[in-house]
């Protein structure tokens, strides 16, 4: 069966390229009938946050990415000592009692030299007598895994090719710090390998870390995983995705109102398209069905904001439910302050108005005269009413609005011929005079829509309001 992970570090806020990673383990899991892992690498004592583990999961859980399993590194130590333990009996690993300021000064060495930094060894070389004396004199030291000298160490990605690494451009490698805690590339091996997860799906930064994992694997006698390295998510100054691009965590699109099923298609087609079809809107339950690693580009995928907006948009007005959209807009207008307890009054703005907005955000500025009966009326909103004949035209409008109900667009439209034809006004000035009335601005939405979906009670209200001061 197949067995993917996602295992973030709680150090900051899901990245959209993590967010990605997380989407591909998963969708891969899903489509091969197989189950999805979420694990929670804690070993960095110094920069793992509580508040940062469970905005992860917020974000993931938002996403609707679901796992089968969940662990935390911190809870598994019994377990890696073990498994150390394995390494330095069986001569794979060797304590090592260099100080800071020795490996300092053989990096500064390497650096004079012109040449590439690696641990000189020479900790391996000490005596078991040479071992006992420093331990006993309580001297600090780490765990380093020993690699084999000249050895080459080749993998078939799954989305990069061939790729061989030769093991000595990185040398021994420290598997455990001074302190007592386990390091990255040792703890995810046993991880990986105890939780038998078959594919390993990651962003392409891990390639330098993969050979060292896969000697770690075979000197505990642990079957290898397929590996899959994704490529990097840039700008659209073709420069890695970084905060000068704007927004770059799930946490700011879901608070800058981007719904997840959007944020979760947009994300798949970034390095990945399904073949032989132009379609860019899916279904999760499409993208499971589609979704397959060896369709993964291995170029750098560009992020485009405007292009995710767009899709955004998309999915408010033509792809989710009314339902889905009252459900995710709720805790905008809530937040916002507007009077919502008509639930069906709130559910037919919504679905009046969606070709208005891109964003929920966006959504709440749009909506606000359809909540909000306390107009702000600019001075140059007023110098607009003065100009028009906007008292003739109001006074008309409240008094035919009396003798009918506006039930649709179509109703608002045909009266606004009405009060045009009976006034011999100019169709801006009808218009112009209604949006400034009912909003105070000359931008939003449609005035048709506004007219035929606010209670005809409080419409009277706003002109007249507008009336008295007009007048």
């Amino acid at each position: 069966m197949v067995r993917t992970r996602f295992a973030p570090s709680p150090t900051g806020y899901l990245h959209l390229g993590n967010a990605r990673t997380a989407i591909f383990s998963y969708l891969f899991a899903r489509h091969s009938g197989g189950e999805f892992i979420l694990r929670i690498e804690d070993t960095d004592r110094e920069r793992s946050r509580k508040e940062y583990e469970e905005m992860l999961l917020k974000d993931l859980e938002w996403l609707g990415i679901e796992w089968d399993e969940f662990y935390r590194q911190s809870d598994r130590f019994d377990i890696y000592r073990e498994y150390v333990d394995k390494l330095l009996q069986s001569g794979h690993a060797y304590p090592c009692f260099c100080s800071p300021e020795e490996l300092d000064r053989e990096r500064e060495e390497a650096q004079r030299k012109g040449v590439a930094y690696r641990y000189s060894g020479k900790c391996k070389r000490l005596s078991p007598e040479e071992v006992e004396r420093f331990k006993e004199e309580a001297k600090p030291f780490t765990i380093r895994f020993r690699v084999p000298e000249g050895e080459n160490i080749f993998f078939e990605d799954l989305v990069k090719g061939p790729i061989v690494i030769n093991a000595d451009d990185f040398g021994d490698f420290v598997i455990v710090r001074s302190d007592g805690s386990p390091t990255y590339n040792f703890v995810v091996v046993v991880d990986d390998a105890l939780m038998g997860i078959t594919h390993v799906v990651r962003g392409e930064d891990h390639i330098p870390n993969t050979p060292k994992q896969i000697l770690i694997y075979k000197a505990l006698g642990f079957e290898v995983p397929k590996f899959a390295h994704l490529p990097v998510i840039l700008g659209e100054d073709r420069s890695k995705l970084s905060k000068r691009h704007g927004a770059v965590s799930v946490k700011n699109y879901r608070e800058e109102g981007y719904l997840p099923e959007a944020l979760f298609n947009y994300l798949c087609l970034l390095g990945w398209s399904p073949p032989n079809t132009e379609r860019e809107i899916f279904s999760k339950i499409e993208l499971i069905e589609l979704f397959d690693l060896r369709d993964v580009n291995s170029a750098p995928a560009v992020f485009n904001r405007e292009k995710l907006t767009w899709m955004n948009g998309m999915y408010i007005r033509e792809v989710v439910s009314l339902e889905r959209l009252y459900e995710l807009a709720l805790p905008f207008l809530q937040e916002a302050g507007y009077s919502l307890e008509d639930e069906e009054y709130v559910k037919k703005v919504l679905d009046r108005t969606r070709d208005a907005y891109d964003t929920l955000v966006e959504m709440v500025d749009k909506l606000k005269p359809f909540f909000v009966d306390e107009i702000d009326i600019s001075p140059e909103m007023w110098s607009k009413l003065e100009e028009l004949r906007s008292f003739e035209v109001l006074s008309l409008f409240v008094e035919k609005l009396k003798e009918r109900d506006l039930e649709n667009p179509e109703d608002v439209r045909s009266l606004a011929k009405e009060l045009q034809k009976e006034l011999g006004v100019k169709p801006k000035e009808i218009w112009h005079s209604l949006r400034i009335a009912l909003t105070g601005q000359l931008e939003g939405v449609g005035i048709d829509i506004l007219l035929s979906t606010l209670p005809k009670e409080r419409i009277t209200l706003r002109i007249q309001k507008v009336l008295e001061k007009v007048s």
